[in-house]
This record gives structure tokens, C-alpha cells and sequence, in this order.
């Protein structure tokens, strides 16, 4: 758990039962006398979805901690838009969803960072095997 004032650009938060990135951060007046609070914009992970919340400084905040992990592609699934990822750690195999935009760049071979969370993976980032 984190203080909302304690946040900052770049902090991962569990938002509505989704972790979600917090994209902008600021502070606001609300009221007459001057009162102030803190405004979020977060942005869902697996979503996309965003959302502006305006909450007090010392309200708490579940943290998500994300690690970034790298594998390569084994195989491409074309009907589901999905890709098995070998992790170059552990060696082992994971099926990822990935959106459609990428999935066109993706090859067999490609090396692809990918974060796992909450038992769903998602693709951040491709980079050819070839470069």
C-alpha cells in the first residue's frame, strides 16, 4: 500500500480489480476553502481504459509491483491472435494474448518483453531476432 501523494508518473496501482498505470498526476483545489486533493489519471494495463480519480493525499493505494521478463517466439496461433513465448530464464513455454497491431510485427524467433500478472501475459514490446 502507498499514500496517493506518495505516487508518482510510471506507478503501477490496482484500479477497479485491474492494475493500471498512472499517466498523470496533479493537484487540484476543490471547494472554498481552499482544500486540496490529488488527481490521477490512470490507464488499465489490459484495458486500455482510462480514468481520472481525484482523491486525498493521505488515502492509501494498492501498489502492483510489474517485472518486465524477455522470451522468444516459438509458434504463432493466427485464428486467436496468440503467441507461445518461450521465457529465456525459467525456459519455460506460455501462451500470450497479443493485440492485433503487434501480432503482425511478431516472427517466429522474435524476442518479446512480456509481464505476467494476475494469471493473464501480456506482450509490451517486440525487437526482431535478426537485429
Amino acid at each position: 500500500m502507498i499514500k496517493v501523494a506518495d505516487a508518482r508518473v510510471g506507478t503501477c496501482i490496482m484500479n477497479r480489480g485491474e492494475p493500471a498505470k498512472v499517466t498523470q498526476k496533479e493537484r487540484v483545489t476543490v471547494g472554498t476553502h481552499m482544500h486540496s486533493k490529488t488527481r490521477l489519471v490512470v490507464q488499465g494495463i489490459f484495458s486500455g481504459r482510462s480514468e481520472v480519480l481525484t482523491l486525498s493525499h493521505h488515502e492509501n493505494l494498492e501498489d502492483v509491483q510489474i517485472t518486465n521478463k524477455k522470451g522468444q517466439v516459438i509458434a504463432k496461433i493466427p485464428g486467436q491472435s496468440q503467441v507461445q513465448i518461450m521465457d529465456l530464464v525459467s525456459y519455460e513455454t506460455i501462451t500470450a494474448t497479443v493485440e492485433p497491431p503487434m501480432f503482425e510485427k511478431i516472427n517466429e524467433g522474435s524476442i518479446v518483453t512480456f509481464i505476467e500478472l494476475q494469471g493473464r501475459i501480456l506482450v509490451m514490446e517486440t525487437k526482431d531476432a535478426k537485429e
